[in-house]
């Protein structure tokens, strides 16, 4: 817009000051946006959805977890609440060996396990058919 006397600068004033507050205007509402998206709940739901979004990452935070579950399990089972320095250290040992034998091995588990399963309610069946 030319501006060729104070007519014209008072519209371009005018104009300029609406532009302006509608820019804070966006600019708030941005910034309110972006604050939201920094709380600690959105922040664990936007992770969550990015891993569980990624092709296989799924299936190995399963695998860790399940070694994870089952090397705790079993040096619970095997030395419990141990007073001794040398038991827990070999309870340790075998925690993180079981951890990471089970979480290289989850898919033959899975397998034998699902295969244990149905040969015990096969059998379960065959008695109840007899």
């Amino acid at each position: 817009m030319e501006i060729k006397n104070s007519e014209d600068l008072k519209i371009a004033i005018r104009e300029l000051e609406q532009k302006e507050l509608r820019q804070k205007e966006q600019l708030t509402a941005n910034f309110h946006a972006f604050k939201e998206t920094l709380t600690p709940l959105h922040l664990l739901k936007s992770t969550f959805n990015k891993v569980k979004e990624t092709p296989g990452i799924t299936s190995t935070v399963l695998k860790a977890s399940l070694g994870l579950g089952v090397g705790i399990l079993s040096k619970k089972l095997f030395f419990g609440k141990s007073p001794g320095i040398l038991r827990k250290v070999i309870g340790s040992a075998v925690q993180m060996g079981l951890a990471g034998l089970v979480a290289k091995k989850t898919d033959a588990i899975k397998h034998n396990s699902g295969q244990l399963i149905k040969r015990i309610f096969r059998s379960k069946k065959l008695s109840t058919v007899k």
